[in-house]
């Protein structure tokens, strides 16, 4: 493998992919399938505001949360429906926030259109599960409400497709600039640990305890990496399938374990405080909730992978 060309090939395709990513949520193809995200939002049974705030959500996470808090705090929506609301709209925040916007074009760049694929779709059902576990619990919970689906709305930006598109490029920029030297530079130096025999010593140290998950003590490179940036997690798992070490089931073992230590790090340094801001000391209830529930989705998309492939 010519180390070069990969990486100049890899960083053309995933700034083409991130920015077409965010060009297509800047524009309006989401709002237009508004029509199909009502009609789950009411029929979750919340109240008015939990439905508006969890349908502003698919549009804009932070926009949607924002609401949600000053509903909560004028008394509008109690501490149940909130938790709710926010486990409900797991799966639209990490579609179109986590995944879509950044995730995707640099998992299916790197890992290529088969791993990628998988690992994506793997954390899309995680997501949707989380959801939709929320979902079943609130429509058992609540009572059917009387509101139409007309009610449930989000104002429109009103924002020009030429400033849309600047967003997007800006959008783009910002992490193309922040994910790209990560990458590369984690990828030469795992390129350069393999060639000086030194990844051989790794190995045998942390071959004993990654054993029970089956995975070779060469991930550990990834999964440390994964706590630094998941671009540099994604390049070190490339690396180490270019090289054979690791087959397609390890890589998926090893990127979803990479994801629950990430997941872990986020919901410590940004998440809680974020969170305790916005909700006051619901804020902590609604971490370990949350956390508690991806860890569990998590956990189960490994089972998965562990008996099917």
């Amino acid at each position: 493998m010519n180390t070069a060309i990969y990486l100049i090939k890899a960083v053309l395709l995933i700034t083409a992919g991130v920015i077409g990513a965010n060009i297509v949520l800047e524009s309006d193809l989401m709002r237009k399938a508004s029509p199909l995200m009502r009609p789950f939002c009411r029929a979750s049974n919340l109240p008015k505001e939990g439905a508006v705030s969890l349908f502003a959500s698919f549009f804009n996470p932070t926009a949607g949360k924002s609401t949600l808090a000053g509903f909560y705090h004028e008394g509008k929506i109690g501490d149940k429906e909130t938790i709710l609301t926010l486990l409900m709209s797991t799966f639209p925040v990490v579609v179109g926030e986590s995944l879509f916007r950044v995730h995707a074009p640099i998992a299916l760049v790197l890992l290529g259109p088969f791993i990628g694929s998988i690992y994506i779709a793997l954390r899309f059902l995680a997501a949707f599960l989380q959801s939709f576990a929320a979902f079943i619990y609130a429509r058992v919970s609540f009572p059917p409400l009387t509101y139409s689906e007309e009610e449930i709305a989000v104002d429109a930006t009103g924002t020009s497709y030429t400033q849309k598109l600047k967003t997007a490029l800006k959008k783009s920029g910002t992490t193309l600039l922040r994910i790209l030297p990560i990458m590369v530079v984690a990828f030469l130096v795992i390129d350069l640990l393999f060639t000086r025999g030194i990844m051989n010593s790794i190995s045998l140290l942390f071959d004993p305890l990654l054993r029970v998950f089956d995975l070779p003590g060469e991930v550990i490179t990834a999964l440390i990496a994964d706590l630094a940036h998941f671009s540099a997690g994604y390049a070190i798992v490339a690396a180490l399938l270019a090289k054979d070490v690791i087959t397609p089931k390890q890589a998926l073992i090893t990127l979803l374990i990479g994801s629950i230590l990430v997941i872990t790090l986020v919901y410590l340094k940004y998440s809680l405080s974020t969170n305790i801001s916005l909700f006051g000391k619901l804020g902590m209830k609604i971490t370990a909730l949350m956390y508690l529930s991806s860890i569990t989705a998590k956990v189960l998309m490994i089972l998965l992978v562990s008996v099917v492939m």
